[in-house]
C-alpha cells in the first residue's frame, strides 16, 4: 500500500484513516497497523524524504517595495536582465546560455525559426553518413556505377567526422562510422579491381588483333 503525502515533515497520514503515522516506522519489508483504524501499512521514502527543504540561491528571492521585479514574477525580486531583450529576471527565469543569460521568451524564440547561435538543437550524423553511404550500393545493387562517388564519400564521412561532435542524444557512435569506412574501403577495391580487369580485356583484345 501506498504511503500517502506527509503531514509534516515528520508525520505520514495513514491512507486508510489520515492517522499521523511516525515515517521511521514504516517499512516496506514489514507491514504495521495504524493505532487507530489497525489496516496494515508498508512504504518505501526517497531519501529526498529525510532531507531538510532546499534554500539558498537557487530559490528567488521576494520583492520588497521599491525593488526591481522579475517581468515572469512580479512577486520575485529581479536578479539580472534578459542579455536579448533587456527585461528584468529572477533566478528561475534566468536561462544561461554560455556567456549570455536570457528570459524563457527569447530561449523559446531560439529554438523556432530565430536561431541563436549558442543553442544547438541538431547536429549532421558523419557516422549515418558514411554508413550510407557505404551500404547504398549493396542495397540497390543495380546502380553499381556509383561505387566510385559512394566509396571515397563513406571513407570521407568516416575520417572527416571521427573527431567531430557527435548526435545529441547518441554521441559520435564510432562503431557505425569504421562499418561504413570498411564498405567504403570494399566499394574502392571493386572498382579498382573492375578497372584492371576491363583493362587486361582491352590489352587481351588489342593483342590478338
Amino acid at each position: 500500500m501506498s504511503v500517502a503525502t506527509p503531514l509534516d515533515p515528520a508525520v505520514v497520514a495513514c491512507p486508510a484513516c489520515g492517522f499521523g503515522l511516525a515515517p521511521e516506522t514504516i517499512r516496506r519489508e514489514n507491514e504495521i497497523a495504524c493505532p487507530h483504524c489497525h489496516a496494515l501499512v508498508s512504504g518505501e521514502f526517497f531519501p529526498v524524504f529525510w532531507s531538510p527543504p532546499a534554500t539558498g540561491s537557487g530559490l528567488a528571492d521576494r520583492a520588497d517595495d521599491g525593488d526591481a521585479v522579475c517581468f515572469f514574477h512580479p512577486e520575485n525580486r529581479a536578479a539580472l536582465s534578459c542579455d536579448r531583450c533587456g527585461r528584468f529576471v529572477c533566478t528561475v527565469c534566468d536561462m544561461p546560455l554560455g556567456a549570455r543569460h536570457l528570459c524563457p521568451t527569447c530561449l523559446s524564440s531560439g529554438l523556432g525559426a530565430e536561431k541563436l547561435p549558442e543553442l544547438i538543437v541538431r547536429r549532421f550524423h558523419w557516422s549515418n553518413s558514411a554508413l550510407l553511404a557505404g551500404l547504398l550500393p549493396l542495397v540497390a545493387f543495380f546502380i553499381w556505377p556509383v561505387f566510385v562517388v559512394t566509396g571515397p564519400l563513406a571513407i570521407f564521412c568516416a575520417l572527416f567526422g571521427w573527431k567531430r561532435p557527435g548526435s545529441l542524444p547518441r554521441g559520435r557512435r564510432r562503431w557505425v562510422a569504421v562499418i561504413g569506412l570498411v564498405l567504403g574501403v570494399v566499394q574502392l577495391a571493386v572498382w579498382i579491381g573492375l578497372i584492371g580487369m576491363f583493362a587486361n580485356l582491352f590489352a587481351n583484345s588489342n593483342s590478338s588483333e
